[in-house]
């Protein structure tokens, strides 16, 4: 079965192949955690080629534009146990296929594309969920000289705890120190705020504003404008709901949210109003599957006109009064 893993992670393994590597990784939790082992033992031995990863990006590409991606995208992030396996499958591969090779080590980057969200298993044991349009970054010495990741988007976090090598978090320009703990960090290119919730354990926040220490149940914002940071009190498993399916904010600007929602569906959603700009209000949506309800249920607490064209949707202000 191990040749069958590294035929995998070489991207020469048949279709036949992959199933019966599924099988056996999904048939007991030990047979998971061989096929981490494995995976480790083949990244630090493997050094690609240029040919090689040539080959890789366009195995990712096809891979991009496979029915299979599609299905993943609308399943979205209610997954069960086996579909969770997959995911975690397609991550190792989308990792391997954009490795590029550095003089010293190899760079690893694991993507979740628009419409979607995916799970991943670090090496040290630590799980991430990766939210739409979010990547992560790290290299082929975590785990060994250190356990830092780079983060482009959304994510939440569950630390490995290990006081030897404490996990660091990249995010714009703060960085997240842990030794073993959970949270939530948001940092979207374009987006005015990085967002950081803690949920258990503690978190050290670092950026050129200083530095704070967060306790559970902190949320601190960092204004990538003006380079602040401010901690406050707050419901900070709502920053992780969207782990379950599930939209929740007890205050959000709308296009704060049109802008999650955008992502999360794929789909380009245009505000033509600035009337709602400074407006924050709560919302909590259940088990969303489409953007149409969602947009249905938004125009029904505030007045909001929703008109689509194709995969477009443009929001304005409702004059009417509906």
């Amino acid at each position: 079965m191990k040749k069958l893993a590294s035929l995998y992670f070489e991207g020469n393994l048949s279709p036949s192949g992959e199933r019966r590597l599924y099988r056996f990784i999904t048939a007991e939790k030990e047979h998971e955690e061989l096929f981490r082992r494995w995976e480790q033992e083949w990244k630090t031995e493997h050094v690609p080629s240029s040919e090689e990863i040539a080959l890789l990006n366009r195995l990712r590409d096809k891979m991009r534009k496979s029915d299979y991606v599609q299905r993943i995208r609308s399943l979205r992030i209610r997954l069960t146990a086996a579909a969770a396996a997959i995911v975690v499958l397609l991550s190792t591969f989308t990792a391997l296929y954009m490795s590029r090779q550095t003089t010293e080590n190899q760079l690893f980057t694991v993507e979740s594309p628009l419409g979607a969200s995916s799970q991943i298993s670090l090496p040290d044991g630590t799980q991430v969920w990766l939210n739409a349009g979010s990547a992560l970054s790290y290299d082929s010495g975590f785990n060994r000289s250190s356990r830092d990741v780079t983060l482009r988007g959304e994510a939440y976090f569950e630390v490995t705890r290990n006081t030897s090598l404490p996990f660091r978090v990249m995010a714009q320009a703060c960085t997240f120190t842990v030794l073993g703990t959970k949270f939530n960090i948001s940092a979207y290119d374009g987006e005015p705020d990085v967002l950081a919730a803690l949920m258990e354990g503690s978190l050290r926040f670092e950026s050129s504003a200083g530095s704070d220490t967060m306790s559970p149940g902190d949320l601190i914002t960092y204004n990538c404008a003006t380079r602040q940071a401010s901690r406050e009190r707050a419901d900070v498993d709502q920053f992780r709901a969207w782990i379950d399916g599930a939209i929740r904010y007890d205050a959000i600007t709308l296009p704060a949210l049109l802008r999650r929602l955008a992502r999360e569906y794929d789909v380009e959603i245009e505000l033509c109003t600035t009337a709602f700009d400074d407006k924050t209000f709560r919302v909590s949506f259940t088990n969303a599957e489409h953007i149409e309800t969602v947009l249905k249920a938004l125009s029904e607490i505030l007045p909001i006109s929703v008109e689509r064209q194709g995969s477009h949707y443009c929001v304005g202000r409702r004059t009417d009064n509906k």
